[in-house]
């Protein structure tokens, strides 16, 4: 590791949590990090899940100080409306062994819990199985304890204690661009990343590496390891063959900032995915604005007839609409030589699912496995990397079209299209293959195998009114009853205790803000 040398291009979201994980963790790399002034970051999705929370956690961000620096609230789902069910939250959980029950402590509390063999019973066959027999009606209301914290807006704590189980339950919507200052400021810069703010204007090769990098300073640059953190720009890998996600309904959105209204009931604790003609519209609260946008096909509609559609779905805009393109798609491999992509880098689907900032953690976190594995053995080998990183895309690409073929919403041509697709790729048969795959255990999720692991599998195709009847659900009858009690007993208790709690934006108000409103927190924090 001693003198080992790591350049990283690009300086938004991506680039600075790469150069803050590696400084912290991997202290004796000399790391520099190239970002040009001149282009702007995209700084639009908002939305994470457990995944991003537990890396800032073991970067040793404390959620307060992270929170009030940066506008950032607590989120514990993701709520679908109007995809032709019945608005289903998407909650944070996780799928145990359904035996659990049998202790007193049924929650997961080590590696093991999340371990299955084909014979064992998991606690979602137990939830399906209710489904099935109809002695549960829902499986976000039943399955999630978050479910009546977001249908009454109220923060599941007490004071400052959180009520609910601490794993794998919450996450944050966050500014990506004050996140990203953030961790450059307190953890990367300090713990002596160079920064370099220039245009990278030539890229040298040497067949598969590259040997420098000329900036438009007249610098040149070389290093051990090239890390391409510039999102679609692609400065390093702009050449890479790409695989393309064909059958992907979106490809264009427009974004905007938006003021509140009535912030006390526009503050909710979970992001809002709305179905529309022809796309989506995305909804993200921070603690002084919402951050929005509308994805749509841009084969069907024309950009202008976009635009004026998302004017009218949205009020109180900040600014005026500004548009976003991309091409469904990602690298075939995303290292080879001295070089590798990371984050939008190495391909992006669309904004469903807060994906984007997953694919960033999950790709630094398997670099850093890449790198242990040079220091131990002398060889840069990106096969693993490659391999995991190309079944992790393709499997967000999987479970964000299926939310589209599987919706019974067939209103018009765009959406008998999509459904149409279901049909000719069997996706009824894909969402259970991927239930029973035991790459979406927990483990493998936690693991950053999958994005979603079953039980998010499981919800969408009840969710969505897949016929889930032939489904092995294997259970014992005490399995089943168990089930039943524990279940129907979290949801009469949350149900109650939610009733008491603090409305979401007086919670975070007092908690994480200091009591200041949100024109005097941004008084204070937004530069400019």
């Amino acid at each position: 590791m001693k003198n080992f040398k790591m350049t990283i291009v690009g300086g938004g979201t991506a680039g600075w949590l790469c150069a803050s994980w590696f400084s912290k963790f991997m202290p004796n790399i000399d790391i520099t990090l190239i970002e040009s002034p001149a282009i702007p970051k995209i700084g639009v999705g908002e939305s994470v899940t457990p995944h991003v929370s537990a890396f800032f956690n073991e970067l040793g961000i404390n959620d307060y100080n992270f929170m009030k620096n940066t506008g950032s609230v607590h989120k514990y789902a993701n709520r679908f409306v109007g995809w032709g069910n019945d608005s289903d939250f998407f909650s944070f959980n996780y799928t145990t062994k359904a035996d659990l029950l049998l202790k007193d402590i049924h929650y997961a509390t080590a590696i093991d819990d999340f371990i299955f063999d084909d014979k064992e019973t998991r606690s979602t066959d137990t939830v399906l199985q209710l489904l099935k027999d109809n002695k549960i009606n829902r499986f976000d209301k039943y399955f999630n304890s978050q479910y009546h914290y977001m249908m009454e807006n109220t923060a599941p704590f007490d004071g400052n204690e959180y009520l609910l189980n601490p794993l794998y339950s919450s996450a944050h919507h966050i500014n990506a661009e004050m996140a990203a200052e953030y961790t450059r400021d307190t953890i990367a810069l300090p713990n002596g990343v160079k920064h370099i703010q220039a245009l990278v204007n030539q890229v040298v090769m040497d067949g598969d590496n590259i040997k420098n990098l000329v900036l438009d300073n007249s610098q040149i640059i070389a290093s051990d390891l090239f890390i391409d953190a510039s999102g679609f720009h692609k400065v390093l890998v702009k050449s890479w063959p790409i695989k393309e996600y064909k059958n992907m309904p979106v490809d264009r959105a427009y974004v905007c900032q938006l003021d509140y209204i009535d912030q006390k009931n526009e503050l909710v604790n979970y992001t809002q995915s709305i179905a529309q003609d022809y796309g989506w519209l995305f909804k993200i609260g921070l603690y002084h604005r919402m951050g929005s946008g509308y994805c749509y096909n841009s084969n069907i509609i024309s950009d202008e007839t976009a635009r004026v559609d998302y004017c009218d779905m949205v009020n109180n805009k900040k600014a005026e609409p500004r548009l976003i393109k991309w091409n469904p798609s990602r690298l075939e491999k995303f290292g080879k030589g001295n070089t590798v992509a990371i984050g939008l880098s190495c391909g992006f689907v669309e904004p469903m699912e807060a994906n984007s900032l997953y694919i960033i953690v999950n790709t630094i976190s398997k670099l850093h496995d890449v790198l242990t594995n040079f220091f131990s053995t002398g060889n840069l080998n990106f096969n693993d990397y490659n391999n995991l990183i190309s079944y992790s895309i393709d499997d967000i690409a999987d479970f964000i079209l299926v939310h589209y073929t599987l919706s019974s919403k067939q209103d018009n041509d765009f959406w008998k299209s999509m459904h149409d697709v279901g049909v000719k790729e069997n996706h009824i048969d894909l969402v259970y293959s991927k239930y029973v795959d035991p790459r979406h255990a927990m483990a493998s999720s936690i693991n950053g195998v999958s994005m979603f692991p079953d039980y998010m599998w499981a919800q969408l195709a009840h969710s969505w009114g897949v016929d889930i009847s032939k489904w092995r659900t294997d259970s014992s009858a005490l399995q089943l009853d168990l089930t039943q009690l524990h279940v129907t007993h979290l949801e009469n208790k949350h149900k109650l205790i939610s009733k008491t709690r603090m409305n979401n934006y007086d919670w975070h108000k007092q908690y994480r803000f200091d009591n200041m409103n949100p024109s005097e927190w941004q008084q204070k924090y937004i530069k400019g």
